[in-house]
């Protein structure tokens, strides 16, 4: 089945870099001088691989004849090779993956793509495991896990299904195409750019939308879809809170959905809580956050993007206290995400919400090479802060950003 995709929407993706969703493969072994094609056997294995991966994971884009840093070199194949090539996620895979493919001119170079959907049950290498993408990066995993994620998204899956009582007037359309036109298929019709990222099905005459449709992009007020979709953000006064006559808790504000506008409200809320301090660097004063701003919008992103919206009682909660913010949201880890992986800080991916993900990727609105959280980590012991905290407890995952000991104003 062939891929319609533009030139400029290639060029827009080959332009956002390696991720979760997108893979880059060389066709040309730089080692050698002057550089030669890679054997046909061995790149037809790295196609293999990494279409597996995919299909193990979240679904994503294969781009061979393409560098690491996303430039088209093209490829050295002759045209039956290329056509046995196309063939592999068939002829290689058990069960086969059934992606749509693609031969594309970039400037004088060919580009062959494969787009490649999640399987429903996990899919072996021949000969050679189960590979599983985590960012920009292939592991094998047991089958057996492989296939207990996936039978936990298909019972857990809110964003799948299909709100039965909503048609497409129940969309902001407009909020949508200002959302989406950052995609790489922004530039066409907003359906079109719905139905791309499967937010939306055609049904006879008639449009269905899924749940993550609604959730990224439901004209307001939108919690007649869910009640709890948005953030609230609370500030206490002190360190532990309080209760009856002293109690000591402000509700700062609350961002309501879409998750579009959510995201944004969400960070102006949370970032007018993030007290400053000055610190002299040479000369001059410099003024520094409680808390390093990419640690906490991180934190804040994550939240949004992989809470159980299956939840509908609980929002998603940023506590503000006098020596630390703690954010919670519904839900657990999806394996293979552990705690003692996330504490480790080696990269980690695993999200009930992989459409939602798929979206706020694609658009920027976060970032998709699997090392979110350790990259918070790092990012507090640069400062001398605390480790961060991360527990799951009732139902809830939280991690808790520690301050230092200034005066803050």
């Amino acid at each position: 089945m062939p891929i319609s995709l533009e030139e400029k929407e290639l060029r827009s993706a080959l332009s956002q870099g390696e991720g979760q969703f997108r893979e880059f493969k060389s066709a040309w072994d730089r080692g050698a001088d002057p550089p030669k094609k890679v054997e046909w056997r061995r790149i037809r294995d790295k196609i293999a691989d990494a279409v597996a991966a995919f299909a193990n994971a979240d679904g994503g884009m294969l781009f061979v004849g393409v560098e690491d840093d996303g430039e088209p070199t093209g490829h050295g194949y002759s045209d039956r090779s290329v056509e046995e090539l196309l063939v592999v996620p068939g002829s290689r895979l058990r069960p086969a993956v059934r992606c749509r493919t693609g031969r594309f001119d970039i400037d004088g170079r060919e580009v062959l793509v494969f787009e490649v959907p999640q399987s429903p049950k996990a899919v072996m290498v021949v000969a050679n495991g189960f590979p599983y993408r985590v960012g920009a990066q292939i592991h094998r995993e047991p089958q057996e896990l492989i296939n207990q994620r996936k039978q936990a998204l298909r019972v857990v899956g809110y964003e799948r299904r299909f709100a039965m009582e909503a048609d497409l007037a129940d969309l902001d359309l407009e909020l949508a195409e200002r959302f989406l036109q950052r995609a790489p298929v922004g530039s066409r019709t907003i359906e079109d750019v719905l139905q791309h990222y499967g937010l939306i099905e055609r049904h006879l005459r008639e449009w269905r939308i899924r749940h993550a449709g609604l959730l990224l992009f439901a004209r307001r007020p939108a919690l007649r879809w869910h009640p709890r979709a948005g953030v609230r953000v609370f500030r206490v006064r002190g360190r532990e809170r309080l209760h009856g006559r002293q109690r000591n808790v402000e509700q700062v504000g609350r961002a309501d959905p879409p998750l579009a506008m959510v995201l944004q409200e969400a960070k102006s809320l949370v970032g007018s809580q993030v007290r400053h301090s000055e610190t002299l660097n040479g000369l001059y004063f410099e003024s520094v956050p409680e808390y390093p701003e990419f640690a906490w919008q991180e934190a804040l992103i994550n939240a949004i993007a992989h809470r159980d919206y299956e939840v509908t009682s609980r929002e998603t909660e940023i506590w503000f206290y006098d020596d630390r913010v703690e954010m919670s949201n519904p839900g657990g880890l999806i394996a293979p995400v552990s705690l003692d992986r996330l504490r480790e800080g080696g990269p980690a991916h695993g999200t009930r919400n992989p459409m939602i993900v798929r979206v706020l990727a694609d658009t920027g609105a976060m970032r998709d090479e699997g090392e979110g959280i350790a990259r918070i980590f790092r990012e507090m012991a640069n400062r001398q802060l605390r480790e961060p905290r991360i527990t799951v407890e009732n139902g809830l995952f939280t991690i808790t950003l520690h301050g230092g000991e200034r005066t803050f104003a």
